[in-house]
């Protein structure tokens, strides 16, 4: 069963999407370590279409949809906003070195893309869609 959620493009919403994300992996099973890195991807993805694409405008609208079944957690956060992952500008290099060289973008995918199994970014129509996938043990 999908779950949605509909917010605006405001950082000030962030602490109400982390919430919403506790609340549905509350019967997950997974690890209270494990369910916190998938509220930080969540959390860095929604960050990134709320400041990134959408300005933090927040007349403009942030849709998340979970969907939990027994072997996979899927999300998908959607809006209209303008923000494309630059994937070469973290995906060769380690968080320690982006860290260390304290790289302006890009630590946040490397983190969601080290947490989740599978992160895509498509469009469908005029939303763009950050898809995230995660294995259930």
């Amino acid at each position: 069963m999908t779950i949605a959620y509909t917010t605006s493009c405001s950082t000030d919403r962030l602490s109400d999407i982390r919430s919403f994300i506790q609340d549905q992996l509350a019967q997950v099973e997974l690890s209270d370590l494990e369910k916190s890195q998938v509220v930080l991807a969540v959390d860095e993805a929604c960050a990134n279409a709320i400041i990134h694409g959408n300005q933090c405008d927040s007349s403009r609208d942030l849709h998340l949809a979970i969907d939990i079944d027994p072997q996979r957690i899927n999300i998908e956060i959607s809006d209209i906003g303008s923000f494309r992952p630059n994937e070469t500008n973290w995906r060769s290099r380690s968080i320690n070195d982006l860290i260390r060289q304290r790289s302006k973008g890009g630590l946040g995918q490397r983190l969601m893309h080290s947490i989740m199994d599978k992160v895509a970014y498509y469009s469908r129509g005029q939303m763009n869609i950050c898809a995230l996938s995660k294995q259930l043990k």
